[in-house]
């Protein structure tokens, strides 16, 4: 009895000892460059700008909020900016947002070593696991996003360790439907994982109180979710304008915004639209500088594996059932981005570990102490091996530089352009410019927003004086027919232009040759 409990003390600071070593390597890894890479997306401006809009207003956008995403993830930003100081507190104000990714990043990384430990029992393939995650220039270029979905899958992983392993109590299981409900919160795609933890749930609880469990789990989770709607219908903006309890005065709706499915690819419900254009960036390496097909393919292969792993192990049971309801979201879940590989790559990664960490259990077969810790080392680095020399020649993400252009931009519009120039850019900019240039406006909303559109510009190309553009704006304008920002587009002209590490900004400025007397801002300038 002494020894086994002195062999599970020696375990267990193994085990702490692993963790807290590849916490550090995440630290440097996801450090390094961070600030410069990958370039300043429009969504994480969007994601900035609606907590700037929390902490200067009080309301959730500083537009009329259209339940893009439920508020939780807007809380968590604005509270770590009035934390830290600031938006600015580390410089430039999305530099704050990626240092909050920092910390989910490495929360994410411990909750996948530790998962991994506790269906594989093997703490070798465990940091195989987080290594592979943690080296990944797919997960590591990603998890630096100030996006919600980082966020979101922190909660999501926190809640599936929670109701894994032995001897589960009802607070674990509390403790689950809490964090799946925030998880959902903060972005409504975890909402899809759902049907998952029931089943999971009625796999690992004891049969004494498995119903109890099942009952309390899914009161909590759905009192949790149940107040976002509740929020939309205490502004009437539940029900869409024209049905029997939506009414007919105009206003946005929130079953309106779930039912949409993005662009219409002719599929029933819109299934798999742009899974093509996104899984080629997860997984071709001549399309993105980012992809990493290793560890999808890998991934993929090793939940087949799981399939025969679960037959006698209800712990191995759980996490394919998680990667078949990642696949089923991805399925239905309406339009596919690349970003949403995001609640799958930690899964991925796992699934790696669990599979190896079974091979080593079988060839081992009896073997105790330093033999059998020698046929792990020997299995883990024969898997490692082409990881390693993949990562090793994906440097991007270490070295590249995709910001300069962007920041150039910034400084050049706060120090030449008059202060009431009305300005359409790509939403990484809005933080930065609405203090010195409170008419910047978001070029989505320029189109979508009547407010902005009709209200304030008009729908007239010739109150805007300049355009900051990017990529992801050109994409939009094309995809989406943007009608208004077409006309901006069409009726500028090139002032500057930033290469910025193959993301490309322009600064364009309005052509008012053919325009009225009255116009937004006398504010022509020379590069």
């Amino acid at each position: 009895m002494a020894d086994n409990q002195n062999t599970a003390k020696l375990q267990n600071r193994i085990s702490l000892f692993l963790i807290i070593t590849l916490v550090v390597v995440a630290v440097v890894v996801q450090a390094q460059n961070m600030f410069q890479f990958p370039y300043f997306q429009d969504l994480e401006g969007t994601n900035l700008s609606n907590a700037w809009a929390l902490i200067e207003t009080g309301e959730l956008s500083p537009y009329t909020y259209v339940y893009e995403e439920p508020p939780v993830g807007s809380f968590i930003i604005s509270l770590w900016v009035a934390v830290t100081g600031g938006f600015n507190a580390f410089g430039f104000s999305l530099y704050s947002g990626r240092v909050l990714m920092l910390l989910a990043h490495l929360v994410t990384t411990a909750l996948i070593f530790g998962i991994t430990r506790k269906i594989s029992k093997n703490d070798i393939a465990a940091a195989l696991a987080t290594l592979i995650f943690i080296f990944s220039p797919l997960s590591s270029s990603l998890q630096r996003l100030v996006l919600l979905d980082n966020l979101m899958v922190t909660f999501l992983l926190l809640s599936f360790y929670m109701v894994l392993g032995e001897h589960r109590r009802l607070g674990h299981y509390l403790a689950s439907a809490i964090l799946l409900g925030m998880a959902v919160l903060t972005k409504g795609s975890a909402i899809g994982f759902i049907p998952a933890f029931i089943i999971i749930n009625r796999m690992v609880a004891d049969e004494r109180h498995r119903r109890f469990v099942a009952a309390q789990w899914i009161t909590v989770v759905v009192f949790l979710i149940s107040l976002y709607p509740m929020y939309a219908q205490m502004n009437l903006e539940l029900f869409p304008q024209g049905t029997a309890l939506g009414g007919d005065f105009p206003h946005v709706s929130l079953l309106e915004r779930i039912t949409d499915r993005g662009l219409d690819n002719g599929a029933f419900l819109n299934i798999g639209s742009g899974f093509d254009t996104s899984f080629n960036l997860w997984v071709d390496i001549s399309t993105s500088n980012t992809a990493d097909p290793l560890l999808v393919y890998a991934g993929i292969i090793s939940g087949l594996f799981l399939v025969v792993l679960s037959i006698d192990s209800k712990q191995h049971r759980a996490l394919l059932v998680m990667l078949v309801m990642f696949g089923l979201i991805l399925l239905f879940g309406g339009q596919i981005f690349s970003t949403d590989i995001i609640m799958g790559l930690p899964l991925l990664a796992i699934s790696i570990g669990v599979v190896v960490g079974a091979f080593i259990r079988l060839l081992a077969g009896n073997m105790k102490g330093i033999f059998r810790f020698a046929l792990g080392t020997v299995l883990i680095a024969v898997v490692a091996y082409p990881f390693a020399i993949f990562y090793m020649e994906r440097t991007d993400a270490h070295d590249l530089n995709q910001v300069a252009g962007q920041i150039e931009a910034i400084d050049w519009i706060v120090n030449t352009v008059p202060e009431d120039a009305v300005i359409v850019t790509d939403n990484f900019a809005f933080v930065e410019l609405r203090d010195t240039h409170p008419n910047t406006q978001h070029y989505w909303r320029v189109d979508t927003d009547p407010e902005i559109q009709y209200n304030l510009l008009d729908d007239d190309y010739c109150n805007v004086d300049y355009m900051i553009l990017t990529p992801q704006v050109f994409a939009d304008i094309n995809a989406y027919g943007l009608d208004l920002n077409q006309r901006i587009f069409n009726n500028s002209e090139r002032l500057l232009e930033y290469s910025n590490g193959g993301w490309p900004v322009e600064i364009r400025q309005i052509n008012k040759a053919f325009c009225g007397v009255e116009v937004a801002a006398e504010t022509l300038v020379s590069e």
